[in-house]
């Protein structure tokens, strides 16, 4: 009988095939890897771009699942994970690209200690600088508010709560609340059955599955041994429904909300409202005064983000019934219906949240 792989890398793409190319072209090329150490698995959301047949013809030995429709990032890894039974499972976005030894030492650094859970690496962006979404610290209303409300530059350093999105490069290994889904590693045996919470169709579904993972005993640590350039939101940038802006939001604050009273509820929409409206005024004032600066695109960007975030405030359901509904009906809860409505699209990252 053969073993089965150590490792299974689940990629979901969602039309960016030459990402996706690149992506794949990176993981077969890796080093420091035994024959038979790893499998790649790529599920395609339907892609209209060719994605499916260009991993078929090109890299015939990826499993490629086909879903069909548009799962959404949680279920298409998820779809993925239930094809492999390998200990230990790395989600890879299709926009990402491995440095040569980057699966070889994750594996070894997880594998090598029975009590790492989570393992998160170091990303960067195309320019080669550190992305800040990298991981952080759980969202609280101290660290919202620093990140959104411009904090940071009108208050000491030292009064700097811990940083929701990592404000700095930091060296080596450390324990960490989250790291980013668009490469997370983890062990089958932490993360049981299911990789995320049904009730996150995209964003802060990684935050979620690294809270109940450290709360399980696990460690959850990030790594800087390791870099993957990760050119973030290609695919989302494509997208031009307020729905599909409106996951950016939706996310991180069905997160926060899950536990806390309706006071926290309100103060942190009140938070990124507040935050997301002063950029808007910002950036539209520098766009009038530079003219061509890149300002107007960002305004427009910071409108449309206000106006998901009404969207959402005002059409959202209770949140006390939120995953008994998702429970019964497979991930068709009130999310899951309004998703059926709005153009397809996968390949989605923690990155992608807008930043301060």
């Amino acid at each position: 009988m053969i073993a089965p792989p150590r490792l299974a890398i689940i990629i979901v793409n969602w039309n960016v095939r030459d990402l996706l190319r690149d992506c794949l072209a990176a993981v077969r090329d890796s080093e420091g890897l035994a024959p038979g150490d790893i499998e790649t698995i790529v599920v395609d959301n339907d892609s209209a771009d060719g994605s499916a047949a260009m991993v078929a013809a090109e890299f015939p030995a990826v499993r490629l699942i086909e879903s069909g429709a548009n799962l959404g990032f949680a279920r298409g890894c998820q779809r993925g994970y239930e094809a492999t039974a390998a200990p230990f499972v790395m989600l890879l976005n299709p926009d990402t690209m491995v440095d040569r030894d980057a699966i070889a030492t994750m594996l070894a650094t997880i594998a090598g200690d029975p009590a790492i859970g989570i393992l998160g690496a170091r990303l960067r962006n195309s320019d080669g600088s550190f992305q800040r979404a990298s991981g952080g610290a759980f969202p609280t209303l101290a660290n919202l508010a620093w990140n959104y409300l411009f904090l940071g530059h009108l208050l000491p350093r030292r009064w700097a709560p811990p940083a929701v999105y990592l404000d700095d490069d930091p060296p080596g290994i450390r324990p960490i609340d989250w790291v980013s889904g668009a490469s997370l590693t983890f062990r089958r045996a932490a993360a049981g059955p299911r990789i995320f919470d049904p009730a996150f169709f995209m964003f802060g579904e990684d935050m979620e599955v690294c809270r109940r993972v450290r709360d399980a005993g696990w460690k959850v640590l990030y790594s800087a041994r390791q870099s993957i350039t990760h050119h973030h939101g290609q695919s989302f940038a494509r997208q031009t429904s307020l729905e599909v802006l409106a996951t950016v939001y939706k996310g991180p604050r069905f997160f926060f909300r899950q536990g806390r009273g309706p006071l926290a509820r309100l103060c942190y929409d009140a938070i990124l409202f507040t935050g997301y409206a002063s950029r808007w005024a910002i950036f539209s004032l520098l766009a009038a005064v530079r003219p061509g600066s890149g300002h107007a695109e960002m305004a427009r960007f910071s409108r449309r983000y206000l106006g998901a975030m009404i969207k959402t405030m005002f059409r959202e359901p209770p949140l006390h019934n939120r995953r008994e509904q998702n429970d019964e009906q497979g991930c068709k809860t009130n999310i899951g219906h309004r998703w059926r409505r709005i153009p397809r699209l996968s390949s989605l990252r923690q990155a992608d949240r807008p930043r301060a």
